[in-house]
């Protein structure tokens, strides 16, 4: 349960009218609330369309009244009425009013005497009772107190006794801020309160004009209250909101929930929840605020945030979404220990959804060394019903399915054995064809890889299904898998049936055809790398990354332009200095900087007149195996020189 009071110093504030809409919505979202109406000089809580009973019904002051009469804590249930429900989710609400109103209301009011009744009556024990009423008799989540104005010992009662936390409601001016910096003070040295049980402050500017703020007027005077009253946080702002509506004491959470006012109600209510730990929704709501605006460099505030994330997970410990969220927050602070502990718990807890798969499943392999448990991750992960678009669009919250982003992450976190295995499950087979050539181009990493490119567009070459640029991209993929994995005679196909004459291919597509044949024959084909020179000559855009530079360089050197071939191979090595990686027409496989460069000094061994120097597609295992070690030995340092 979180106790919540409503404070203003003055009225003429909205304080009431907030109170109303926030327990409403909370109401709304399915919690269980009770609002209780302390104001008892100025009371009106009970007089808003909440489902007030005919008859009269007794509250706070019958409540002490009888207690005084019987020397016990009387039934809290019996001082209150319950609200209609509200929304759809089984919230409740309740309603304990100032008092019975009849004529003689005032004149029990004013024998009431408060101070007497905590220091001979055991008052304190008494609220102390009928807070613990509301917890355990109505299971309350929240109690929200509308407090009177001032400085009153009803007032200490509401904001300093009872709370969990007071939204303190206030029209920017000197007097308010005058008559807070005393009661703010009196909430964080309350001498019941230790600094981990202590009191929260909302702080709500209300009934804010709503005129631009050219001379930074308001500007200025907020600055002043969090000077004064010491707080950094930017204050809600409630805006005057010029409607006759307010004379009907309409909720607006209710009868109006798309208006302005609705919406800061409810941002009030998501600032209350997101501080109580035992509110799950809060609870996952103040996981994103701190992972976008951490205390970074503030010792208290870290603290404090540090012992709410604590108090989160104890409060939670069997909810697998809460216990994930956590742990992606530690794994953003690096703090690996912990993030592993919450992640397996939450798995634990049922929460396993390909998200929390995935992460396991990354961190096992690239941080613990444990590629069988990363596999096995990755796989639980693609085994889930395929998502609907709304599920991809937020994935992670408990439901099953994986979304294409997840399908292609666990594809590349997968070892080369079990890829195969992967065809067959929904959530592949349900990619569509451009998701299908992202993954296929993604996997161009190494053979395995690149069998798996071939195997998953190869169903889609013959589909009447495509449009033509769709086929095309297709196309052009798969004749880079078919080409890294020895299928030079389908990927001779493709390209055909790409441009079924060389003089109408395009420049990708006359070199991959070129390369094709070039495996299949032994010896480079002069047409079509002469039509790749053609189209690259008559293009002068500057469109030379790495790979292309490389390309390039192949075709000059095929067609016996040695001068152009080498400027290109340079402009290749130029380029791949600024990239991380390129693709490598070499291997036809993705390539790290530094093995692309290795492959630009194979072929300049070509180029230097080394016949026996082949692509590296085209040889066998053997081969590839014997360069790559030779390759290594030249890059160790000779004895006795410098590494």
């Amino acid at each position: 349960m979180y106790v919540t009071t409503f404070y203003s110093f003055k009225g003429g504030v909205g304080r009431t009218m907030a109170l109303v809409n926030v327990a409403v919505e909370l109401a709304r979202q399915g919690k269980r609330v009770v609002a209780v109406d302390f104001d008892l000089e100025a009371p009106g809580l009970d007089t808003f369309d909440l489902g007030r009973p005919a008859e009269t019904t007794p509250g706070i002051l019958d409540f002490v009244e009888t207690y005084l009469e019987t020397d016990r804590a009387p039934e809290a249930e019996d001082f209150l009425f319950e609200s209609p429900p509200l929304g759809e989710k089984g919230g409740r609400l309740w309603i304990m009013p100032s008092g019975s109103h009849d004529e003689r209301y005032a004149r029990r009011l004013a024998a009431l005497d408060w101070q007497a009744l905590y220091e001979h009556l055991d008052g304190y024990l008494l609220f102390e009772d009928l807070k613990a009423q509301w917890r355990d008799a109505l299971e309350a989540d929240y109690v929200l107190i509308d407090s009177r104005t001032g400085h009153t010992d009803v007032g200490g009662i509401c904001t300093r006794q009872l709370p969990d936390a007071v939204v303190l409601l206030f029209f920017p001016n000197q007097q308010n801020l005058r008559g807070l910096t005393k009661v703010v003070r009196d909430i964080r040295t309350e001498p019941t309160r230790s600094e981990e049980d202590a009191i929260e402050l909302h702080y709500v500017l209300s009934n804010v004009p709503d005129l631009d703020d050219e001379d930074e007027i308001l500007r200025a005077i907020t600055s002043d209250f969090q000077a004064q009253l010491g707080f950094r946080r930017e204050p809600l702002a409630i805006h005057r909101y010029p409607s006759l509506s307010l004379l009907k004491q309409d909720i607006f959470t209710k009868d109006r929930p798309r208006s302005r006012l609705a919406r800061e109600y409810k941002a009030l209510a998501t600032q209350m929840t997101r501080l109580n730990p035992a509110d799950r929704d809060g609870a996952l709501e103040f996981i994103r605020q701190y992972q976008r605006s951490p205390y970074r460099g503030l010792p208290r505030a870290e603290d404090r945030q540090r012992r709410h994330l604590e108090e989160i997970e104890k409060r939670h410990e069997d909810d697998g979404e809460v216990l994930f969220r956590l742990a992606r927050l530690h794994e953003r602070r690096g703090q690996d220990d912990d993030f592993v502990r919450l992640l397996d718990m939450a798995l634990d807890a049922g929460f396993q959804t390909p998200e929390a798969y995935l992460q396991r499943a990354r961190y096992r392999r690239l941080s613990a060394g444990d590629a069988a448990g990363g596999n096995q991750d990755a796989l639980a992960a693609l085994r889930a019903v395929p998502s609907s678009a709304s599920d991809a669009e937020d994935p992670g919250l408990g439901q099953p399915g994986t979304s294409f982003p997840e399908v292609s992450r666990a594809l590349r976190l997968l070892d080369a054995d079990d890829l195969e295995q992967t065809l067959s499950l929904p959530a592949v087979q349900e990619l569509s064809p451009n998701e299908r050539v992202i993954v296929a181009n993604q996997m161009l990493r190494n053979e395995s890889g690149a069998w798996f490119a071939g195997a998953l567009l190869e169903p889609l070459l013959g589909s009447e299904d495509l449009e033509y640029e769709q086929l095309d991209r297709v196309r052009g993929v798969a004749v880079l898998a078919f080409i890294a994995t020895g299928r030079h005679r389908e990927a001779a196909a493709v390209c055909r049936d790409s441009a079924p004459s060389i003089d109408g291919m395009s420049v990708q597509n006359a070199f991959n055809y070129g390369m094709t044949l070039w495996a299949r024959r032994r010896e480079p084909p002069r047409e079509p790398f002469a039509r790749v020179v053609e189209l690259d000559s008559a293009d002068p855009a500057d469109r030379k990354d790495a790979n292309y530079a490389q390309c390039l360089a192949l075709a000059h050197w095929a067609t016996g332009a040695m001068d152009a071939a080498r400027e290109a191979l340079s402009l290749a090595e130029s380029r791949i200095e600024a990239e991380r990686s390129s693709f490598s027409c070499w291997r036809y496989l993705e390539a790290p900087a530094r093995t692309f460069r290795q492959d630009l000094g194979e072929m300049r061994q070509l180029f230097d007149g080394d016949r026996t120097m082949t692509p590296r597609f085209m040889r066998t295992p053997s081969q590839r195996a014997k360069a790559t070690s030779t390759s290594d030995q030249r890059r160790q340092p000779r004895k006795g020189s410098p590494a």
